[in-house]
Parts: C-alpha cells; structure tokens; sequence
C-alpha cells in the first residue's frame, strides 16, 4: 500500500491537467501512487492520462463532490493528496507535508499562490491549532493543498455528491471532529483562478454555500459540532447564521443585478431577518429595496 494517492478529479481539463500530473511525478517523495477520476469530461482526458503511471476511472458528470467521494473511496493510500486538474505543486510539496505529520493529525495543508489570468497574489495566512479556525467563518483550506487521512474521511462519512461546490468545505468540517490540523507557512502551490471560475463566482457559488450551511452544517448541527463546548457551539451558530445570511443577500444582489427584483427582494427580506445585525447584508438589501 503506498503512503499516499494523489487524487486528480478532472472536468474537461484537458489543457491543464498535463501541468498538473507532471507536478506530481517531479515530486521529490515518491511512495505514492495517482488515482485520477474523470467525471463525464467531453475533451478526452484518457489520452493524457495514459502517458502517466496513473489509475484512471470514468464516471457520468455529477459534480465536484461526487468526484471526491470516488476518489476517497477508490484511493489506496494511507494518506490522500488532492489536486485539482488546473493546479500545481512544488517538488517538495508532499515531502514536507508528511515530515509536518504528528500523532493525532488528520489533515495537513500548507500555502500556495493564487494565479489569475493577469496577476498573482502569494496568500499568507495564520492559524490555531483548532481545526474548526481554518474553516469558520470561511474556509479557509486550500483543496489542492490538503493531505488528508484515509481512514478518518471514510470514518467521518466522506463527501457527498450534493456539494457541487464547496464540496472541501463541506469535507474539512465533517474531518474537524475527528483530530488535529497542522498548517505549513510554506507556499507549495500554484492554484489557477480560471475565468470560467470566475464567471461562476455569482448567484452559484452564493447558493452553493446557503444550501451547505442550511442543510448540512446547520441542519446537523450535533452531528458536525455536538463534540465543541456549549460556548463554542454557540460562536459557531453566530458564525453560521451571520454566513447564511451573506450569502442569502449576495444571492439577492446577484439576481437583482440581473433584472430579476422580485426574487431578489424575496431573498434581500431573507437575508435581513436571517442577521440584522450584519452591516453587509443590511447595505445590500438596502440597495435592493431602493432599486440600487
């Protein structure tokens, strides 16, 4: 059994994901083995894919957190390595993660450079030793920097195909109940900001995150934070309600700059009665009501 699998999830990647795999044979660790899982791509991956000591599985497109879920179940490592197909890692990326590993760890993740079509920016980033920091209010964990335990994903229930995005996120909080994580200062990789991805940074990406907190993080609550003290629960129920209703208002703010006011309306209400308190989401539904 190798110490890690490298998980690849590829979407039409084609023009990326030969980057992205020769970052992982350069790697200067080298027991690991690469599972890469193709999930309904029209641009034939397969054939570069096989240029590469890879296993390689095909699946009908579901989404970003169906592809994980195979990929944590299919993987053979007793450490799992995500990297996204458009992302790329140092040499010493993997060497250094596993050097940082100490008893109790259940995921290690590190630095890395956002690249945008015209800029970079070197993120730099501080955090505790409670896992439940680098995940609230935000998450904060980069996906194609994170070493995660096998055993412990599978243990904590794995992700799931209803997180089409933000699936990490939904992944690292189920895995926070579990152990520790260990954070390296170290910039280790290169994380490619598309302008697909961009594009999709509207009305999407707001709704992915209310359905996530609505229907998993505060839907079961117990179940993602019954082990945190009554006085933690409760700062994270702050954060929660308070994220909800930011992505309530940026979902208005979204279909309102789109032309359609009655649905933002209806969702700028949501928001205002979801965290009054939130000078955010006041300005935002303010604007909306007034027709800004």
């Amino acid at each position: 059994m190798p110490r890690i699998t490298v998980a690849v999830a590829v979407y039409n990647g084609t023009a990326t994901l030969a980057a992205a795999l020769d970052s992982v044979v350069n790697q200067s660790f080298t027991d690991y083995d690469i599972l890469v899982v193709d999930d309904g791509s029209q641009d034939d991956p397969e054939k570069i894919i096989e240029q590469y000591p890879a296993r390689y599985v095909k699946q009908p497109n579901q989404g970003l957190g169906a592809a994980r879920e195979r990929l944590t179940k299919e993987a053979e490592g007793e450490w799992i390595a995500f990297l996204d197909h458009d992302d790329t890692w140092h040499p010493e990326k993997l060497q250094r993660q596993v050097d940082a590993i100490r008893s109790g760890d259940v995921l290690v993740h590190c630095e890395g450079t956002y690249v945008y079509p015209d800029h970079e920016v070197i993120r730099e980033s501080v955090f505790t030793d409670d896992p439940f920091a680098a995940l609230l209010p935000n998450n904060r964990i980069l996906a194609s920097s994170a070493l995660y335990h096998r055993d412990s994903m599978r243990a904590a229930g794995n992700f799931t195909a209803d997180t089409v995005r933000c699936s990490d996120w939904y992944g690292w909080m189920k895995l926070a109940a579990l152990g520790s994580f260990r954070h390296l200062p170290d910039n280790l990789i290169r994380y490619h900001v598309l302008e697909s991805s961009l594009a999709n940074a509207g009305f999407r990406f707001f709704d992915a995150r209310r359905h996530i907190i609505e229907r998993y993080f505060l839907g079961e609550f117990e179940a993602f934070f019954g082990s945190l003290s009554q006085k933690r629960q409760s700062e994270v129920r702050t954060h929660l309600r308070r994220e909800l209703a930011l992505s309530l208002s940026g979902m208005a703010r979204s279909k309102h700059l789109s032309g359609n006011r009655a649905e933002a309306v209806l969702l700028a209400k949501r928001a205002i009665t979801t965290a009054p308190d939130v000078a955010k989401v006041v300005s935002r539904a303010s604007g909306i009501f007034l027709g800004r």
